[in-house]
């Protein structure tokens, strides 16, 4: 059986009840760099790793509201939809497109923990720029 060709963590989405509070842990004492988000969500801060790779802290007030998941890019996002489809794994939400043409769907494992599938990131350029808080805007 051919599997899903994974090619690496793409993101970790973790929630947090206040940037205001959270925010300086990940920016200032682990280093994150914060980048732009590519959504239209102001509760979803998007943080990034000298490796590319990115922690999304959202804020929620439900813990338990599929604030957390982990984002597995793969290597083909057409071929892995089509395997999911072969499996019968409904797809929660998607596939969609963020501003950076990052294409994006969210499906759940057996014990129901959300989990997201990508294809790469910055796959065309957007005018999109961000503030020390996270919140992003369009140049």
């Amino acid at each position: 059986m051919s599997k899903i060709k994974i090619s690496r963590i793409n993101h970790v989405g973790i929630p947090i009840t206040d940037r205001k509070k959270t925010l300086p842990f990940y920016r200032d004492i682990l280093g994150l760099k914060i980048i732009p988000s590519q959504v239209d969500s102001e509760n979803v801060i998007w943080t990034q790793l000298e490796d590319g790779s990115m922690i999304h802290p959202i804020e929620t007030n439900d813990p338990e509201g599929g604030a957390s998941h982990v984002a597995f890019q793969v290597k083909n996002f057409s071929e892995a939809i089509k395997k999911l489809n072969e499996l019968n794994i409904p797809i929660e939400s998607g596939p969609g497109e963020r501003y950076d043409g990052q294409k994006f769907l969210f499906i759940r494992d057996p014990d129901g923990n959300r989990i997201e599938i990508t294809s790469e990131n910055n796959l065309k350029k957007n005018n999109r720029s961000t503030d020390e808080w996270g919140y992003t805007s369009k140049r």
